[in-house]
């Protein structure tokens, strides 16, 4: 599998087309412009009824260091890799 190719904004800040939750809503990715150093917006949106996965919606964000973001990466990778219904 390649690497998505990122959209890049007017101001130069990289993001990725959102990821779609199987629940309804979707999880995005995308540069911070932080001052303080590089970091990452994780942003998630999901139905308020997971029953309803065409009613309101509502969303979360995570403003993640770039340590932070790699722990995440590396969370995520450990479980795609050693899911027990993959194994």
């Amino acid at each position: 599998m390649t690497a998505p190719e990122p959209r890049v904004s007017d101001r130069g800040f990289q993001s990725h087309e959102p990821v779609p939750s199987e629940y309804g809503g979707h999880v995005s990715v995308y540069e911070s412009s932080a001052a303080s150093g590089p970091h990452i917006w994780l942003s998630a949106e999901c139905p308020e009824n997971l029953n309803d996965p065409e009613g309101d919606t509502i969303e979360a964000v995570a403003h993640l260091t770039l340590e932070n973001a790699k722990l995440l990466r590396d969370q995520l990778t450990q479980l795609i890799d050693n899911h027990y219904q993959e194994r």
